[in-house]
């Protein structure tokens, strides 16, 4: 029989833990563990049973951040559907994940699990960009990591321009879908 850990976090702390993390680290990519604690309603000593360090915490918040755009995505895919609509429903369900995950781009996690899920989206790219070419949408000419590189660019991209207030989603979706296609043609 399992016997429960002596410190054993409950979820609904996790849960408050992460995302007053995910708010925190919006507002200031550089807070403390001591912030973060005062946010979640916790003890430093509460936060750092679960979480050592902070790029532990980041960590698990990369790999949080990985699974819900993986998810996003599959969500999104229909079988037979055109590549170009494909790539405007990637767009449109990863662009408002912006609002919880754009701190990432600041703060580097090197978390194996953050590494596989990212490089599970770009081999999801990868076909997407042939099924682009294929259907005349990208030259076919130009370099496919060319073509990947510019996708992962443009979704930061949108994350900013939103955060900024200059973009809705839908627009910045459509300006995506646009830079992308006709810019490559």
């Amino acid at each position: 029989m399992n016997t429960p850990r002596k410190h054993a976090i409950r979820p609904a702390t996790l849960e408050a833990i992460v995302e007053a993390a995910v708010r925190v680290l919006n507002a200031n990519a550089g807070a403390t563990m001591s912030e973060i604690a005062v946010q979640a309603g916790v003890g430093r000593a509460t936060l750092h049973r679960h979480f050592r360090t902070r790029d532990d915490l980041v960590s698990a918040i990369g790999i949080r951040c990985v699974e819900e755009m993986n998810a996003a995505v599959r969500a999104q895919a229909t079988a037979g559907q055109p590549a170009v609509d494909r790539l405007r429903s990637m767009f449109r369900a990863v662009i408002p994940l912006g609002d919880r995950y754009s701190f990432l781009g600041t703060d580097y996690t090197d978390d194996p699990k953050v590494r596989e899920g990212y490089a599970t989206q770009l081999h999801w790219a990868e076909a997407l960009v042939e099924d682009l070419k294929d259907q005349g949408d990208v030259a076919r000419d130009v370099p496919s990591p060319w073509v990947v590189a510019q996708i992962d660019q443009l979704v930061w991209t949108a994350w900013n321009a939103i955060a900024e207030g200059y973009l809705s989603v839908d627009a910045a979706t459509d300006l995506a879908v646009r830079t992308l296609t006709e810019g490559l043609r």
